[in-house]
C-alpha cells in the first residue's frame, strides 16, 4: 500500500530541475571573466615578447608576477573555480601561442636590423597581444553560449 503523499507530482520535480539549472547557468555567469580580464593577459604576454625580442629578459620576472597578480585578483573577485578543465579551444591555445611565442622572437630578432629593435619588438608584442585576445574573445563568446545567454549580453 503506497501512500500518495510520498510521491513526487511531475510539477514539482520539473520546477526542482529548473531551479538547478538556473543555479548552474547563475554560477557559470559568475564565473566568466570580463572582457578586459582578457585584454590585460593579452597586453602582459604581448609586453613578454617585446621584452624578449629588445634582450631585456631581466625583466620577465616583473611580467609573470603582474600575470600571477591578476589571476589571483580575477579569481578572488569572482569567488567561483570551474572544476572543468578548459575547454579544447584551450589546448588549441596552447599549440599555437607557444610556438608562436617563439616564432615571433626569432622573426623579430631577424628583422630588428630592418626595422630597429623599437619596432620589431612592438611589432612581435603587438601580434602575440591580438592573438591572445582574439583567442579569448572566442573562449568568452563559447562560455556565454554554454551559459544560454543572449548574443548582446
Amino acid at each position: 500500500m503506497t501512500d500518495n503523499k510520498d510521491r513526487n507530482e511531475p510539477g514539482n520535480v520539473q520546477g526542482a530541475l529548473d531551479s538547478i539549472q538556473e543555479m548552474k547557468r547563475a554560477a557559470l555567469w559568475r564565473a566568466m571573466p570580463p572582457r578586459r580580464f582578457g585584454a590585460i593577459i593579452a597586453l602582459l604576454a604581448g609586453a613578454l615578447v617585446a621584452l624578449s625580442v629588445a634582450g631585456l629578459r631581466e625583466y620577465h620576472v616583473y611580467i609573470i608576477i603582474l600575470m600571477a597578480l591578476v589571476l589571483v585578483y580575477q579569481s578572488q573577485k569572482t569567488g567561483v573555480s570551474v572544476r572543468q578543465f578548459p575547454s579544447k579551444l584551450t589546448g588549441i591555445a596552447l599549440i599555437i601561442l607557444i610556438p608562436l611565442f617563439f616564432l615571433l622572437i626569432v622573426v623579430a630578432q631577424t628583422l630588428s636590423d630592418r626595422l630597429g629593435y623599437v619596432w620589431a619588438s612592438l611589432s612581435a608584442g603587438v601580434v602575440l597581444a591580438i592573438a591572445v585576445y582574439t583567442l579569448s574573445v572566442f573562449e568568452r563568446r563559447r562560455h556565454l553560449t554554454r551559459v544560454g545567454a543572449e548574443k548582446g549580453e
